[in-house]
């Protein structure tokens, strides 16, 4: 097997060992029974790692383009291995932030990283056309592997409330053999020379000269935003309707088993329906499940959570092809960060409000004043990126027009 198809396979295999979180299903519970948090303080600790992402966001994936997306990977390992060491041995708030910290500089040198590796062996493959396809696949596998760790995560905080997380470090060690084993593209990187100058020249391609990255990357941050906002209430809002905490992994599992399905099915649905208006889907099925866990209030109602986990998954195949190809290829992990660094900025910001929302008023009134405001702007930002594509792309700066992957 040519090894950059092998590269399509272990990128897969990485996102299911990255995904497996066997402690993110009883984390809010943990943080609160076992070292005292409030929910204020559980929104604070997620906003702070969203801070820290954001900040780290753009340097790992400038980093990632200039020494290599398989040694970028092979950091963020590293990092993820003692974030969780430090997140099952913190005793405190502070402890938790340093934990948080360290996966943040993971996530920060991966999550960009990934999809230009993946999209990059598929271009020199020369099966472009398959990328949305195989991003779909690696994202649903994840999911799935989210999904089934969460099986676990009640029995193993059973056994011993930190075990979840010291088994969450060993697992990269699997990782770290993955990382041996992949193949590094025959791209040309970018020199660090003048690197303040190569920074501000792709801010500027990214937020000016290129209407359609600039709104493509406002339509990823509105959309996750919108579904990454109940994950930190979900398993509260069920506990508190009257669903055991023995039941909480099993709901965790199947929320995330529906975002596979809607991966594994979103480049599919883009095929059949057009991107737009499956993207349209998408918001109505988050709008769905935000005003349905608002209203209800009867022991079943989480159960329009799934609803958003379906509108989660569907997007990211649909959305992530189309901004690909209006990124350059040398730079392109960097571009990629700054949708994290945009939704992890905006999370930073919001998240207090939320969480001392949630505590002073509960979820079902946080939940509906989010959907009355995200849903209008999401509708409003997409038809902002259909109209900015539908003018037209103009053309790359001088510094990238050299290295622009074609459509």
């Amino acid at each position: 097997m040519h090894g950059l198809a092998r590269n399509l396979r272990l990128l897969c295999a990485f996102r299911a060992i990255q995904m497996a979180l066997l402690p993110i299903a009883v984390v809010p519970l943990y943080w609160r029974d076992e070292l005292g948090l409030t929910m204020a303080e559980i929104f604070s600790i997620q906003a702070l790692f969203g801070l820290f992402a954001a900040c780290l966001e753009f340097p790992g994936g400038y980093l990632a383009d200039r020494i290599g997306y398989r040694s970028a990977l092979g950091w963020a390992t590293v990092c993820s291995a003692l974030g969780w060491v430090t997140l099952g041995g913190a005793e405190t708030f502070w402890g938790v932030v340093l934990g948080e910290f360290l996966l943040a500089g993971s996530l920060a040198l991966s999550s960009g990283t990934d999809s230009a590796l993946l999209y990059e062996s598929c271009v020199e493959l020369g099966e472009e056309a398959e990328f949305g396809r195989w991003f779909g696949r690696s994202r649903s596998i994840g999911a799935i592997a989210e999904g089934s760790a969460a099986l676990m995560a009640g029995l193993l905080y059973a056994i011993w409330a930190p075990l979840p997380f010291y088994l969450q470090a060993a697992l990269w060690g699997a990782n770290a053999l993955i990382v041996l084993a992949l193949v590094e593209p025959a791209r040309h990187p970018p020199n660090s020379d003048h690197a303040w100058q190569q920074v501000r020249a792709i801010f500027s391609f990214a937020m000016i000269e290129s209407p359609q990255l600039r709104a493509s990357i406002v339509v990823v941050a509105l959309i996750g935003l919108s579904t990454f906002i109940p994950v930190w209430m979900v398993a509260v809002y069920a506990e508190k309707a009257g669903v055991s905490p023995a039941w909480i992994g099993p709901v965790w599992a199947a929320a995330n088993y529906t975002v596979a399905v809607g991966l594994w099915a979103g480049d599919g649905a883009a095929r059949r329906l057009g991107r737009f208006p499956a993207l349209g889907i998408c918001i109505a099925l988050i709008g769905l499940g935000f005003v349905g866990m608002g209203l209800n209030h009867a022991i079943w109602g989480f159960a329009f959570y799934f609803a958003i986990c379906l509108g989660r998954g569907l997007n990211g195949p649909i959305l992530n092809p189309l901004q690909q190809r209006l990124i350059p290829s040398r730079d392109r992990a960097s571009l990629l960060s700054i949708n994290s660094m945009v939704f992890r900025l905006a999370f930073f910001a919001l998240g207090p409000v939320l969480g001392i929302g949630v505590d002073r008023y509960g979820e079902h009134l946080v939940l509906l004043i989010a959907a009355a405001v995200a849903l209008p702007l999401c509708v409003a930002a997409l038809f902002w990126f259909r109209r900015t594509l539908n003018a037209g792309s103009p053309p790359a700066p001088a510094e990238f027009a050299d290295t622009t992957t074609p459509a």
